[in-house]
C-alpha cells in the first residue's frame, strides 16, 4: 500500500510534537484480500490500525478542527517533500513535511480484543 492511498482508512488521531516538528497520524479500517497481502496479515484478519509519522513539518495552517467523519487525508509529492491536507466538515489542516514513514501497525479481526 502506498501511504498516498489513505482514502479507505479512517483518521482517528493526529498527534502534534512541536519538539521534533512532527505529526503522527493514526488510521484504522477494513482489510480486503489485496490489502491483507500488502500488510502481511493472516487470512482471518480483516482490520488494521497503523500510524504514519510526518517529520520536519513546516508551513502549518489550521483553519478548523472539529473531527467529524468523514475526514479526508491527502498527500501530494512536491519535490522531496509532501504537502498534506486534512479536510472534512469543519476541519481544514495543512502542512508540508518529509514523506510519511510508517511507525507501527497491527492487524486483527474486527470486534476482537
Amino acid at each position: 500500500m502506498s501511504t498516498s492511498d489513505l482514502s479507505a482508512f479512517e483518521l482517528y488521531a493526529l498527534h502534534w510534537d512541536e519538539r521534533d516538528q512532527a505529526v503522527t497520524a493514526s488510521f484504522e479500517g477494513p482489510l480486503d484480500d489485496a490489502a491483507r497481502e500488502t500488510w502481511d496479515a493472516p487470512p482471518e484478519h480483516d482490520w488494521i490500525r497503523f500510524h504514519l509519522r510526518f517529520a520536519a513539518v513546516e508551513d502549518v495552517e489550521v483553519r478548523g478542527w472539529s473531527y467529524q467523519l468523514p475526514t479526508r487525508v491527502e498527500q501530494v509529492s512536491v519535490g522531496d517533500r509532501v504537502k498534506v491536507t486534512v479536510t472534512g466538515e469543519g476541519t481544514d489542516v495543512r502542512f508540508t513535511s518529509a514523506p510519511a514513514v510508517r511507525v507501527g501497525s497491527r492487524t486483527s479481526q474486527a470486534g476482537s480484543l
